[in-house]
C-alpha cells in the first residue's frame, strides 16, 4: 500500500507557466480559479528579481481549456499584483498598479482575453492575494492585510461586497474596522534572530501576520492568518479573528497551532463532502537545531532555517482548526533551495487542482522561477469520516443511538 505521506500526491507537474530567465526574474504571487465552464485561468505578477528591479513588473495571464494539462499565454497586463476570481458567474480581476496600494477591479466577457477598465473601488494600503474567499447570499467576504504607518501587513481588514450590486460599483465595497496584531507573548519566541543577523529575511519585527483566509464555521465567519515569528524560528502558529457581520467588526481571538503557518497557506471549503482542506509547507528544522543554516545559507537558500519550502502538504478539518494529513502534494527532498509553495487551488469534479508557485533553477526557495500544476485524483477518499461519532451524528440518528444503549 502506497504511503501519501512518503510518496507524493502530485509530483508529476506540469509547467503552466516560467519566467524567460530565472537569474533575473521571479513569479511573485500567482493564482488560480476556475471558470464554470471548467475552464482554468492563472494571474501571475512576474517581477525582476532583487539585483534586476528595473526590469520592471507585470501581470501575466495564462489559460487551459483541457483541465490544466496545456496552457496558453493571454495578453499580460501592467499590474504589479493581481489575482482572478468567479462571482455569480462573472470572472474579474483584481488588480494592483502599485504593490499594496488600492484596489481595482475589472471583468472580461471572453475568459481572459479582454478586460474592461479597471474601476478603483477601495482607496488605501490595502494588500491580499489568492486566499479563500467566504460567499454568502448577499454578501462576499474577504480578509485583507492593511499596512500600518510603521509596519508592512500589520493591519487587517474585512472586506465585505454587496453582490446585489455591480462589483464594479464603488458602493459595494465596504471595509470593517482595522484590527492591529497582538501583542506576541514572550512564551511563543526564543529572541533566536535579532535585527543585526545575518540570516534575518526581510521582516522587520519579530511578529508580523498576514495573508488572512475567510471561511465560515458553524455559522461563524473566522479569519486564518499566516504567522511570522521569530524570523520562522517558531512555526506552524496561525492568528485567529472572529467577524460579526451584524456591527461590521473584526477582532483578533487567539492563536493557534496549524501545521505550516509560518508560510502563506490556502483553505479549499468543500460543501460535499463537510469538510475543509488546507494545504501548506511543512518545516524541518525551525530552529535550525541540527546546524544546517551556514550551508544552507551557501547554496542560495534565502533566510533563516524555518524559511524552508520544499514540502508542500495536504491536510482536512471539519472545524477548519484542527487539521489531519491527508499526504505529501509535492516535494524537492534534496534540495532546501527548492520549493513548492504559495498555493492556491479549485475542485473540478472529484479531483482537487493545485498551481504552486514552484523554485526549481532559481537558486533560491523564495524567487520562484515556474507556475506549476498539480491535480490530485478523488481527493475526498484521502480523508477519515470525522463527522461520525459525534454528537451531530447522535442528533441526525437518535432512535439508533437509543436502541443501541437498550441492547
Amino acid at each position: 500500500m502506497t504511503n501519501p505521506n512518503t510518496a507524493p500526491l502530485a509530483q508529476d507537474f506540469v509547467t503552466a507557466a516560467q519566467v524567460p530567465d530565472p537569474q533575473r526574474y521571479f513569479f511573485h504571487d500567482p493564482d488560480l480559479t476556475r471558470l464554470d465552464d471548467g475552464t482554468l485561468i492563472i494571474a501571475a505578477p512576474q517581477w525582476g528579481r532583487r539585483d534586476h528591479r528595473n526590469l520592471g513588473r507585470q501581470l501575466r495571464l495564462l489559460r487551459s481549456d483541457d483541465g490544466g494539462a496545456s496552457w496558453e499565454d493571454l495578453p499580460t497586463l501592467p499590474y504589479e499584483e493581481g489575482m482572478v476570481f468567479v462571482l455569480d458567474g462573472q470572472l474579474y480581476l483584481f488588480g494592483q498598479k502599485e504593490f499594496h496600494r488600492d484596489i481595482l477591479i475589472a471583468t472580461s466577457p471572453d475568459r481572459g482575453q479582454t478586460w474592461s477598465d479597471p474601476v478603483r473601488v477601495i482607496e488605501g494600503p490595502i494588500w491580499n492575494i489568492s486566499t479563500a474567499m467566504l460567499q454568502r447570499r448577499d454578501y462576499t467576504y474577504w480578509a485583507m492585510d492593511w499596512d500600518l504607518p510603521d509596519l508592512t501587513h500589520g493591519g487587517k481588514v474585512m472586506v465585505r461586497i454587496d453582490r446585489r450590486r455591480s462589483l464594479l460599483d464603488p458602493a459595494a465595497w465596504e471595509l470593517s474596522n482595522i484590527v492591529e496584531p497582538p501583542p506576541l507573548p514572550d512564551s511563543l519566541t526564543r529572541q533566536l534572530f535579532p535585527p543585526e543577523n545575518p540570516l534575518n529575511f526581510r521582516w522587520p519585527n519579530n511578529f508580523v501576520w498576514l495573508e488572512p483566509n475567510t471561511v465560515e464555521v458553524g455559522g461563524q465567519i473566522r479569519v486564518f492568518t499566516r504567522c511570522v515569528i521569530d524570523q520562522y524560528a517558531t512555526a506552524n502558529l496561525a492568528a485567529a479573528l472572529d467577524y460579526d457581520p451584524d456591527t461590521n467588526q473584526l477582532r483578533f481571538t487567539q492563536f493557534a497551532g496549524w501545521p505550516g503557518a509560518q508560510c502563506k497557506f490556502f483553505i479549499i471549503s468543500d460543501p460535499q463532502s463537510r469538510t475543509y482542506w488546507m494545504l501548506s509547507n511543512l518545516v524541518t528544522n525551525s530552529q535550525d537545531l541540527l546546524g544546517w543554516g551556514g550551508r544552507m545559507e551557501q547554496s542560495g537558500y534565502h533566510g533563516a532555517a524555518g524559511n524552508e519550502r520544499r514540502w508542500l502538504f495536504l491536510h482536512y478539518s471539519i472545524d477548519c482548526l484542527n487539521w489531519f494529513p491527508a499526504g505529501c502534494v509535492a516535494r524537492w527532498p534534496d534540495h532546501a533551495n527548492r520549493s513548492f509553495m504559495y498555493p492556491s487551488a479549485v475542485t473540478d469534479g472529484d479531483d482537487l487542482v493545485i498551481l504552486s508557485r514552484t523554485s526549481r533553477d532559481s537558486g533560491d526557495q523564495h524567487d520562484a522561477d515556474l507556475c506549476t500544476i498539480h491535480r490530485v485524483p478523488n481527493f475526498r477518499a484521502l480523508a477519515l469520516d470525522l463527522h461520525r461519532g459525534g454528537l451531530a451524528y447522535a442528533r441526525v440518528r437518535p432512535a439508533l443511538l437509543k436502541h443501541s444503549s437498550a441492547t
